[in-house]
């Protein structure tokens, strides 16, 4: 098995609470720890170690998905994206039965008419399960 080389949300939030449970541990030594507790290929710098706990309260808001992710990417349109997930909302509430394909219209209606251009997002299966995921939706 291939030691990882970058850390999940998960395993940074571990290494702000092994700094709390240690809180006279040296960055160094913090970074000796985290590369030994997760078999890392290489000692992270102690740049990584220093903006690691200078994100620990965002780390602990996460909820465990979130926390399995070793990078956050932005949505693109977020206007788009908050649209949409109350209309989804909307619709649970008067127990509409939705689609994936119904959800991806509805996007593609949405995106034109915020005027975000034909081919600014594909609305792909991909797209559609991280959707589900970011706003806890169930498919």
């Amino acid at each position: 098995m291939k030691p990882s080389s970058s850390l999940s949300n998960d395993q940074k939030l571990k290494i702000c609470h092994h700094k709390a449970a240690n809180p006279s541990i040296k960055q160094s030594a913090l970074a000796n720890w985290a590369m030994q507790e997760f078999k890392l290929s290489k000692v992270p710098t102690q740049g990584t170690i220093s903006n690691i706990l200078a994100k620990r309260q965002q780390y602990e808001s996460m909820d465990s998905t979130e926390l399995t992710f070793k990078r956050q990417r932005a949505v693109k349109h977020p206007e788009l994206d908050n649209v949409l997930a109350n209309w989804v909302l909307q619709c649970q509430a008067r127990r509409v039965a939705l689609s994936g394909d119904l959800i991806k219209e509805k996007a593609r209606q949405f995106a034109r008419q915020l005027e975000l251009g034909e081919r600014t997002q594909e609305f792909s299966n991909g797209w559609f399960a991280k959707f589900n995921i970011r706003h806890g939706f169930k498919a």
